[in-house]
């Protein structure tokens, strides 16, 4: 019997739509969080195993699906990324068609790797402050937001966040976020979230000096990194950093490193910055999908850190 195979376009786009979402449903979700071998000792202790996705990354999962499911609305916003790729970055179309929301952790998820990280609140009397590097559209703030409010039990919370699409900002301020240009304006945060900024930015070490300088001394920040670790920064023309962060010489000798190598290399390179690991885990970094399939994923290291105390 022959194989069928779609004549036009739009069918044989369907058609592959509906055979990716096939395997998306019969992929293992646990390996998204496992490990394959333990890491040193005085990291692999602080190591949160959250298992399998929890019933709100679930209900996300069947939400993109639904809005993938959208055919016309993809179309759309085919038409419209070929025709403002040549005057904005991808990051600015995301943000004026709405598209392209991320998903880390659910609040549960955050609320347990805080918890483990030592992450405390102070009285209620006084506000905490909060601070999301790279918050885009605001989805994942949120949900630090309200960990940190489930946490805290209803303190006073003041959201800070700092983004350079200008499309992502205007969307961070119709959610009340305080958008400040530069990090160094603010001083002893209770809470900084650096989410997959740090392979996206020009220079990640002066970046984690000033997570350093404005981190509280008793704060913690929360730190998620994409393994395997690929930089790439979409407003320069090289898409190059001024220094990377992890030495990529296995890879251009042929042999993969593996994700528990990474994560050992990044721990010791946060430590080595003047940081201390609390605790961390790995989960998946999930987008909206598109006409080819309903969601994509990478993986993330994410890790809460604290100040190492001076001497």
């Amino acid at each position: 019997m022959a194989l069928y195979r779609p004549r036009g376009t739009l069918a044989r786009v369907i058609y592959a739509k509906f055979h990716n979402d096939n395997f998306l449903e019969n992929i293992d979700t646990q390996q998204w969080y496992s490990l394959n071998c333990e890491l040193p000792q005085k990291f692999q202790s602080k190591f949160v195993d959250l298992k399998q996705p929890d019933p709100t990354t679930v209900q996300w999962l069947e939400r993109t699906k639904m809005l993938s499911s959208n055919i016309w609305l993809h179309l759309w916003h085919a038409l419209a990324r070929s025709v403002l790729q040549f005057f904005m970055t991808q990051t600015d179309i995301n943000g004026l068609l709405k598209r392209g929301s991320m998903f880390i952790l659910s609040e549960e998820q955050f609320c347990r790797l805080l918890e483990a990280g030592g992450f405390r609140t102070r009285s209620l009397s006084e506000p905490i402050t909060l601070l999301d590097i790279g918050a885009g559209d605001g989805e994942v703030s949120l949900r630090v937001a309200n960990s940190v409010n489930e946490l805290s039990g209803n303190a006073v919370l003041q959201v800070f966040a700092t983004e350079a699409s200008w499309t992502m900002r205007e969307r961070l301020k119709k959610l009340n976020f305080n958008v400040v240009t530069e990090i160094r304006e603010l001083q002893n945060v209770d809470l900084i979230s650096c989410l997959n900024v740090l392979d996206r930015c020009f220079d990640p070490f002066k970046l984690l000096e000033d997570i350093h300088a404005a981190l509280a001394p008793t704060g913690r920040a929360v730190i998620a990194l994409v393994l395997p670790y690929m930089h790439y920064v979409e407003t320069n023309t090289s898409h190059l950093p001024l220094r990377p962060l992890l030495d990529n010489s296995n890879k251009r000798n042929g042999r993969e490193t593996s994700f528990e190598e990474e994560a050992a290399m990044f721990l010791e390179l946060l430590e080595n910055c003047g940081f201390r690991v609390e605790s961390w885990t790995k989960a998946p970094y999930l987008c909206e999908g598109d006409l080819r399939q309903s969601f994509y994923w990478l993986i993330d290291l994410i890790v809460v850190i604290s100040k190492k105390p001076t001497n």
